[in-house]
C-alpha cells in the first residue's frame, strides 16, 4: 500500500504508458531533455501531476516539476510543492516547500522532503496537523499542530515518526516532544503508549492509567495498562484482542493488593479483601450465515472488584455472564443459553446474587411453517428451562395472607430446582367476505412439564402450593376473530376503522399460580395486549377460562405528512375460573385490571408529524370510576439541531390501599441541541413525583471540530439501596485527531461522545 510522501511509494508496471499534455513540448538531440511547458498534464499509471513546467533528462533519468506543481497518488494523497525532483521509476525524489494532504485529512507541510529507496521519506522542519486552515486567514497557525525537525515517514512500518517535535495550540508551545510515533494514515494499528488518563475516588484516591498498545499481528493485539492509585496501590489490566475469519475474542484480566482496605466501608467486600482480581472472556463466532454462538463471561475475587475499579465493560451493578447458541431464518428462530448474574454491591454475604436464578440453560424456540394446513397458518413454540437458586427472594408485607389475602407474601424467587418443558402448536387462518368481514378461526393446543425442587414451600402464600416433584398441565384453546376494517377517504387523507371482536374458550388453568413464577411475572393489561390469545408475557402461567375481547383500532395517514393511531377497548371473563384472579406466588396478576369478570378499559392514540413531532398517551382505567390506574405519555421532537424527548409513567397504587403499596409517578426528559456548527449541549433527567427527588439528572457540553473535541459531563445518581444517599461524578475528554484523547475523571454514559 502507498504512504504519505512525494511519489514513489507504489510501483508503476514498467510497460504502462505515460500520458502528456502541454502547450508545448521540446525535445533536445543534443542534452537529451525533454521540456514540456504551459498547463502540462502527466498521466503515469495512478498517478497523476500537473505544473508549470515539466524537465525529463533521458540520461540520468530524473525528472523536475517546477512551478504550482500538484500530484495525486494512487493512494488519494495530493502533493502540493513549488519544486519536485524524482527519479522516473518515481521511487527517490527531493521536494522544495512542499505540503500534502491524506484521504484521512491530515496535512504535512515541510521545508523541504528527501525520498529514497521508494520506502523511506523525510521532512525536513515539518509540521503535522489534522486540522484545515483557516478560510478567512490561511496563514494563521491552526487549533494544534506538532512541529519537528524532522518527520520520517516509513513505507515498511507504515509510521510516522516526528523527532525532537513541539505540540501547539493557538501557535503557542505546549509541551516538547522529543520523540513521537504515529501509524500512517492507512494504518491504524501502531505498538506504543497510549495517551494517559487521570482518575479519582474518595475510595482510591488519585490514579493515572498509561496503557501500552501492542500490535502482535493484523489479527491480534493488546493493551496492557498500569493505574497507580494513591491510596489502594497499582491496578494492572490486561486486555488481549484476536479476530478470525467467522468472528473475534477478547480476553481481559484485571489485579490489585490493595494497600488501604481500611478506606473502604468497614465490613464491605472492599474492606475485608486485599488480594483482588477478575478475569473476564468475550467471544462471537458465526457458525454460517444462520448460525452465532458466543459467550460473554466473568469471575472475579470477590463480587464488587469490577464496579470498585470501573474495569470497562465490566462495572455494571448487575454483570450477565452467559454462553448461548442462536439461529435464525426467514421462518424459524432458535435461542439457546446459559447465564448467571454477578450483583456488585459489596455485600460479602453475597445476599442479593444469591437470589438470582442461574439458568442451565433456557431455549426458545419459534418455526412459522410455509406449507399451509387446511388453507391456514401453522405455528409452532418451544420453551424450556433448567434453574436454580440458592436463597429465596421474597416481599414479605405486613399482615398475614390468612386474614387479609392482599397482605400474601411476594415470591419473586424460590431457593432450589425448577424445570419445565413447554410446547405449543397454534393454527389460524383468515377469511374475508364479499361484504369486508374478517374472520379468523384460531386453535392452539399446549403441554407443560414441571419439576419442581424448592427448599422452602411458601408459608404466607394466598393460594395452593404445587408442591415438590413432577407437574403436567395442559391447555386447548378454540377462539375465533372478527373485524370489519372501514376506509374512509377525503381529498387530504385516508381513514381505517376496525371494529375487532374476539372469543376464547377453553379450560380452567390447572396449577393456576400454585408453580414457582419465573418468566411471567412482567405482567402489563394495555391496548397491547388487548387482543392477545394468551396476555402472559411467559410460559410459567397461560391464561384459562372462556374470555372476550372487544374493541376498535384505528389509523390515519394525511398529505402533509402526519400519521395518527388509536385504538379501545375492553376485555371479559365468561365462564371457568379466571386466570388473573388467581392467587399467584409472584403476585404478577394483582392490579392488573383483569380481575373481575368485566375488565378495566384499556387505550392508547399518538401521532406523528413530517417535521420531526411525535406523541403517543397509552392509559389503563378503572370500569366504574374511570379513574386512570395507569398512564403513559411518551413526546419527542427532532428536527435540525434540537432533540428532545419527554416520557412520564403513573401508575395508581392498588384499592383497597394495602401497607406498602404507594403510588408511582416519575417524568424523564432527554434532550440535545447543537447551538454551532460545532458546539452540542445535552442533558436528560428523571424526576420521582411522590418523593419530590431526581432519580438521576446528567448534562453535558461538547465541542468537535475535523481535528479536535472537548467534552465535560456530569452526573448524579440516587442510590437504589439507599435512597438518601447520592452518587455523582464527572468526566472530561480531549480527542485530538490522530494523535489520541485525553481523559480526566470517570466516562459518564453515552451523554455526549465525539465521533472520531
Amino acid at each position: 500500500m502507498a504512504q504519505t510522501g512525494i511519489p514513489g511509494s507504489i510501483s508503476v508496471p514498467e510497460d504502462q504508458k505515460l500520458l502528456l499534455a502541454a502547450d508545448e513540448l521540446i525535445y533536445n538531440n543534443d542534452t537529451g531533455i525533454v521540456i514540456a511547458t504551459g498547463g502540462v498534464q502527466i498521466d503515469y499509471g495512478a498517478y497523476k501531476l500537473v505544473a508549470d513546467r515539466v524537465e525529463y533528462d533521458q540520461n540520468t533519468g530524473r525528472m523536475r516539476a517546477i512551478g504550482s506543481v500538484e500530484m495525486i497518488e494512487p493512494n488519494g494523497n495530493r502533493i502540493y510543492a513549488d519544486d519536485l525532483d524524482v527519479t522516473d521509476n518515481f521511487g527517490d525524489g527531493f521536494v522544495n516547500t512542499l505540503r500534502i494532504e491524506t484521504p484521512d485529512n491530515t496535512r504535512i507541510a515541510a521545508e523541504s522532503a528527501e525520498r529514497s529507496g521508494g520506502v523511506s521519506t523525510t521532512f525536513n522542519n515539518g509540521v503535522y496537523t489534522a486540522c484545515e486552515p483557516c478560510k478567512e486567514n490561511p496563514e494563521r497557525a491552526p487549533f494544534w499542530q506538532v512541529k519537528a525537525k524532522r518527520v520520517i515517514q516509513n513505507g515498511e512500518t507504515k509510521t510516522v515518526r516526528l523527532e525532537h517535535a513541539r505540540f501547539e495550540l493557538f501557535g503557542l508551545p505546549i509541551a516538547y516532544l522529543p520523540y513521537l510515533e504515529l501509524p500512517d494514515h492507512d494504518k491504524k494499528r501502531k505498538t506504543g503508549f497510549l495517551t494517559p488518563s487521570y482518575r479519582n475516588s474518595e475510595n482510591l484516591g488519585d490514579g493515572v492509567s498509561v496503557p501500552f498498545y501492542i500490535a502482535i499481528s493484523p489479527y491480534m493485539d493488546a493493551t496492557i495498562t498500569g493505574t497507580y492509585y494513591s491510596q489502594q496501590g497499582f491496578l494492572g489490566e490486561v486486555e488481549f484482542r484476536q479476530n478470525f475469519a467467522n468472528g473475534e475474542h477478547t480476553l481481559r484480566i484485571a489485579g490489585i493488593s490493595q494497600d488501604t482496605p481500611g478506606e473502604f466501608s468497614a465490613g464491605t467486600s472492599d474492606a475485608l479483601e486485599i488480594e483482588r482480581g477478575m478475569i473476564a472472556s468475550k467471544g462471537q463466532f458465526r457458525i454460517n450465515p444462520r448460525w452465532t454462538f458466543g459467550w460473554d463471561v466473568m469471575a472475579q475475587s470477590d463480587n464488587n472488584f469490577a464496579r470498585t475499579y470501573g474495569i470497562e465493560d465490566y462495572s455494571d451493578s448487575t454483570q450477565k455472564s452467559e454462553v448461548y447458541l442462536t439461529g435464525v431464518s426467514n421462518r424459524s428462530y432458535f435461542d439457546l443459553r446459559a447465564y448467571r448474574f454477578d450483583v456488585q454491591d459489596a455485600n460479602p454475604a453475597d445476599t442479593a446474587e444469591d437470589q438470582q436464578a442461574v439458568a442451565h440453560p433456557t431455549l426458545d424456540y419459534a418455526r412459522t411453517f410455509s406449507d399451509p394446513v387446511a388453507g391456514g397458518e401453522l405455528a409452532f413454540n418451544l420453551s424450556a428451562y433448567s434453574i436454580s437458586r440458592e436463597r429465596d427472594e421474597i416481599r414479605v408485607r405486613a399482615g398475614s395472607a390468612a386474614t387479609d389475602p392482599l397482605n400474601a407474601d411476594r415470591y419473586k424467587g424460590l431457593a432450589g430446582d425448577n424445570e419445565r418443558l413447554s410446547a405449543e402448536l397454534e393454527w389460524k387462518k383468515t377469511i374475508t367476505t364479499e361484504q369486508g368481514l374478517r374472520l379468523t378461526p384460531i386453535l392452539a393446543a399446549r403441554g407443560d412439564v414441571n419439576s419442581v425442587d424448592v427448599d422452602n414451600a411458601p408459608t404466607d402464600y394466598n393460594g395452593t402450593f404445587a408442591g415438590n416433584g413432577s407437574h403436567t398441565r395442559g391447555m386447548v384453546t378454540a377462539g375465533l376473530e372478527a373485524s370489519y376494517p372501514v376506509l374512509i377517504t377525503t381529498a387530504n387523507s385516508s381513514h381505517v376503522i376496525e371494529p375487532i371482536a374476539q372469543i376464547y374458550v377453553r379450560p380452567d388453568e390447572q396449577l393456576a399460580g400454585g408453580l414457582p413464577n419465573e418468566d411471567a411475572q412482567s405482567f402489563v393489561f394495555d391496548a397491547t395486549s388487548l387482543f392477545e390469545r394468551d396476555k402472559f408475557s411467559g410460559f410459567d402461567r397461560t391464561e384459562g377460562g372462556t374470555r372476550a375481547n372487544v374493541g376498535v383500532r384505528y389509523t390515519g395517514s394525511f398529505a402533509n405528512g402526519m400519521t395518527t393511531h388509536a385504538s379501545f377497548g375492553q376485555s371479559y371473563h365468561l365462564a371457568g375460573l379466571n386466570s388473573f384472579a388467581a392467587p399467584d406466588l409472584s403476585q404478577a396478576t394483582r392490579n392488573s385490571g383483569l380481575e373481575e369478570d368485566v375488565s378495566d378499559f384499556v387505550g392508547m392514540l399518538g401521532f406523528t408529524t413530517a417535521n420531526g413531532l411525535s406523541f403517543a398517551a397509552s392509559a389503563r382505567f378503572d370500569k366504574d370510576d374511570f379513574r386512570a390506574e395507569r398512564t403513559d405519555l411518551r413526546a419527542g421532537y427532532s428536527h435540525g439541531r434540537l432533540s428532545l424527548s419527554a416520557t412520564y409513567s403513573e401508575i395508581k397504587a392498588p384499592r383497597p390501599y394495602v401497607t406498602g403499596d404507594e403510588d408511582r409517578r416519575e417524568v424523564t426528559g432527554t434532550g440535545t441541541l447543537k447551538i454551532h456548527d460545532f458546539w452540542s449541549v445535552a442533558a436528560s433527567a428523571s424526576y420521582d413525583l411522590v418523593d419530590d427527588t431526581f432519580n438521576r439528572h446528567a448534562f453535558g457540553v461538547l465541542y468537535e471540530d475535523e481535528c479536535f473535541a472537548f467534552s465535560l459531563a456530569y452526573e448524579e445518581v440516587r442510590d437504589d439501596f439507599n435512597t438518601e444517599a447520592r452518587d455523582w461524578k464527572i468526566g472530561a475528554r480531549l480527542s485530538f485527531r490522530t494523535l489520541g484523547d485525553v481523559n480526566a475523571g470517570d466516562q459518564v454514559g453515552q451523554l455526549l461522545t465525539p465521533s472520531f
